[in-house]
């Protein structure tokens, strides 16, 4: 059974060991060093990440040539979650869809939630997350805590006063999506056929930067009375065929 509060307790404890810096402060290679895991780059194929615990430390591999600094990050601090989380794993090996899995493997999933915690620190990220929802505030808060649009804009819906949805979609399908537990929002089922009339289809040169309201994109065909009122956003990433739509339910 998935435990994402003792995984936010792991990394909430890590912080507080060291005083609660600003996570852009400290290189996650000397932090994961504390820990007694060395982190070392290349000799993975087909994989971003790969935990090895042995008796007296651990070792943390790393993809050489991943693009985005954001993306080495939060490999790390995935890495790093299992390390600290299950003990019981001599070793783990991670590809790029267990750092986007919020659904599928519990334990993926409390690495994850590890990770965001450890990179967003709610005592720093909070106080920054409570305007009106954006692509803007999204890209800003990946450059201040130096993460991926997709792991900044779960954390904006985990600590965000607006109630949010993040759905990932390849093609016309959605993969997955997530909102936090307690807010007890609509869920958009893996395997629905992206809405026709909606941000997510908008050609590249048409998404807005701010949340909007199409009359005919229906995220939630499944329900037949008092469907939530959205608005929406999608950031594209042309090189995965993919989008990753940000939805606001709104009262009516």
């Amino acid at each position: 059974m998935v435990n994402l509060i003792r995984a936010r307790g792991a990394a909430f404890k890590l912080a507080r060991e060291l005083d609660f810096p600003h996570p852009a402060e400290i290189p996650l290679e000397d932090l994961a060093m504390y820990r007694n895991v060395l982190v070392v780059e290349g000799g993975l194929i087909g994989a971003e990440g790969r935990l090895i615990r042995r008796k007296k430390g651990g070792v943390i591999r790393v993809r050489e040539g991943i693009g985005q600094e954001g993306r080495r990050r939060f490999t790390i601090a995935h890495e790093l979650g299992h390390w600290e989380l299950h003990e019981d794993h001599s070793q783990f090996l991670c590809s790029e869809s267990d750092m986007r899995d919020y659904g599928r493997s519990p334990l993926e999933r409390e690495a994850n939630c590890f990770a965001a915690e450890l990179l967003m620190p709610t005592v720093h990220f909070r106080p920054l997350c409570q305007e009106e929802p954006s692509l803007n505030l999204v890209k800003n808060l990946a450059k201040e805590f130096q993460t991926t649009l997709t792991a900044t804009a779960i954390r904006l819906a985990d600590l965000s006063k607006y109630p949010l949805q993040v759905v990932w979609h390849e093609g016309d399908v959605v993969k997955w999506s997530y909102s936090e537990e307690k807010k007890k929002l609509p869920y958009v089922a893996a395997g629905t056929v992206v809405p026709g009339y909606g941000s997510a289809r908008l050609p590249e040169s048409e998404v807005s930067e701010f949340m909007d309201h199409y009359d005919s994109a229906d995220w939630f065909p499944a329900l037949q009375y008092g469907k939530p009122e959205v608005i929406e956003m999608t950031m594209r990433v042309p090189s995965l065929s993919a989008g990753l739509t940000l939805m606001r339910f709104v009262d009516r």
